[in-house]
């Protein structure tokens, strides 16, 4: 899976979601079949991805590289109840 990104610095990117970021936020888990929780799960896990690369390459950004990714699954989450606060 992929997420495009499309901002001034990156106009035509794309960031590749890792098999265990696509786990640790649930993807495959939306039985509402709501877009918006997977569009949230999605971004989230590509996040995720990120920063696994940052944390794995070694450098000293990876401490917070790994807080980073739990505080993203924790902001999936809550984004995600709040997508389907009112099923």
């Amino acid at each position: 899976m992929h997420v495009k990104i499309h901002t001034a610095a990156v106009p035509d990117g794309e960031s590749t979601i890792s098999n265990s970021a696509a786990s640790l936020v649930r993807m495959g888990f939306n039985p509402s079949r709501l877009e918006p929780v997977d569009r949230i799960k999605a971004l989230a896990a590509a996040l995720i991805s990120e920063c696994e690369a940052i944390r794995d390459g070694g450098g000293k950004g990876a401490r917070e590289a790994a807080i980073a990714i739990t505080d993203a699954q924790k902001t999936s989450m809550m984004a995600v109840a709040a997508a389907t606060a009112d099923l």
